[in-house]
């Protein structure tokens, strides 16, 4: 019974899954309570998600090509109730931005396609319409926090992977492998401080609490790349903490091996900027040229 119930934390606090291919990114980067609002895909007879011409609007920067019916029907999570709790200025309010960016999103691009909101463009179009702008719901980090806290922290290097281990790598000893290139990826757990943020995200999700979401860190030295491209089995969004970072994301070929893409669309993530991405859309981040460290956060939706 024991063994049972330590694989079973391994289960859920191990790092998300991943598909990962070995590929150069530097080769491509050189160019539950009572629910009150509800927002369902509507698929129709043929397969594929109607899209409202409003998606393309000024909300968001960059609005991705549609990922096909296929893909689309793939989503893990088509049909989502968003809590009660979060209302004008609710926990996923703040992540966009506005209630009103949140609610546009999960009506026209949820499920559908890439979309990528700057929040200097959010908060300058809010600012505009005399919208009341909220402040993210992460920003920064505690490493030293999360360092003494959390017992899964990952050493990453272009794909490659290890298990912190405290008793033979200090704090400081961290720290410079991260000034030497590499990146650590923590998944958030109950003894982390960031652990109540991830329970509010997954009550405003009207998902269940502990296991609807998971929440990893990525802080990442220079030049670094955690992971070859790849695609996450669901849905993540991604909220810049700290510096910069460039990503490369798949434009064309949705659902086919990634030797048959030919777009990649880049984009630099500054402090506060949020990304979505779908589940089965392949893609790969490195530090921004210029920056010693950048950190980013991902909530998945499982």
């Amino acid at each position: 019974m024991q063994l049972l119930s330590s694989l079973l934390l391994l289960s859920l606090l191990t790092p998300y899954p991943h598909r990962t291919e070995s590929f150069s990114l530097m080769s491509l980067l050189q160019p539950r309570r009572r629910p009150n609002r509800h927002y369902c895909n509507d698929i129709n007879q043929h397969g594929a998600i109607s899209l409202s011409q409003s998606a393309t609007s000024d909300v968001a920067e960059y609005v991705g090509s549609e990922i096909g019916a296929e893909l689309q029907q793939q989503q893990n999570v088509l049909d989502l109730s968003i809590n009660d709790d979060d209302d004008e200025e609710g926990i996923l309010a703040a992540l966009f931005g506005s209630a009103e960016t949140r609610d546009h999103f999960f009506k026209h691009m949820f499920g559908r396609r890439v979309a990528y909101f700057p929040r200097s463009k959010v908060l300058t179009m809010h600012e505009a319409n005399n919208q009341q702008q909220l402040e993210p719901p992460i920003s920064g980090i505690d490493l030293p926090s999360l360092y003494e806290t959390n017992e899964w922290t990952s050493l990453r290097k272009r794909g490659s992977q290890d298990m912190l281990d405290k008793s033979q790598m200090s704090y400081s000893s961290l720290t410079e492998y991260i000034s030497g290139g590499g990146s650590i990826v923590i998944p958030i757990t109950p003894d982390d401080y960031l652990f109540s943020t991830k329970l509010q995200f997954e009550r405003a999700f009207g998902v269940k609490e502990e296991t609807g979401t998971t929440i990893n860190v990525y802080h990442s030295g220079p030049s670094a790349v955690a992971l070859n491209i790849h695609y996450d089995a669901w849905p993540v969004f991604v909220l810049q903490l700290e510096g910069k970072k460039e990503w490369i994301i798949q434009e064309d070929a949705f659902g086919l091996p990634k030797s048959q893409i030919t777009e990649w669309k880049n984009i630099t993530m500054t402090e506060g900027d949020l990304l979505y991405i779908p589940q089965g859309v392949f893609h790969a981040a490195t530090t921004a040229e210029g920056y010693s460290t950048t950190t980013h956060t991902t909530i998945g939706l499982l």
